[in-house]
């Protein structure tokens, strides 16, 4: 590998990097939005993709695929009020939490437990 590729894929990777500090700007607030908004954050069951019982995944953890699948991804997340995912990152459903999840990694960036209701 040249080194030219690897300061290119190191830059890239910084640039595109998810920054946590959404969670101090009040356009996302998220909590408030879902007191009165209740029925929009009841998503019904969630299905697991191997049949698990819950399990709580935290931030620099690696997801299968099938966990964060088309089928799991929050299409719009401003609806929930939460920022939008850029580049290789999305919002997805798992269980009851929100995770937003790297798709070619599948590693756990940032997480929202007890979201949905």
């Amino acid at each position: 590998m040249s080194r030219v590729f690897r300061e290119t894929r190191r830059d890239m990777t910084v640039r595109d990097r998810w920054n946590s500090d959404w969670r101090n700007d009040r356009r996302y607030d998220w909590r408030r939005y879902r007191d009165y908004n209740r029925s929009l954050f009841y998503l019904g069951s969630y299905y697991d993709p191997f049949g698990y019982g819950y399990n709580r995944f935290q931030i620099g953890w690696s997801l299968w695929p099938s966990y964060y699948g088309q089928n799991y991804w929050i299409n719009d997340p401003w609806q929930y009020r939460l920022p939008p995912a850029y580049g290789p990152y999305r919002w997805v459903r798992y269980w009851d939490d929100a995770l937003l999840v790297n798709v070619y990694t599948g590693e756990v960036v940032d997480v929202l437990y007890s979201f949905f209701w």
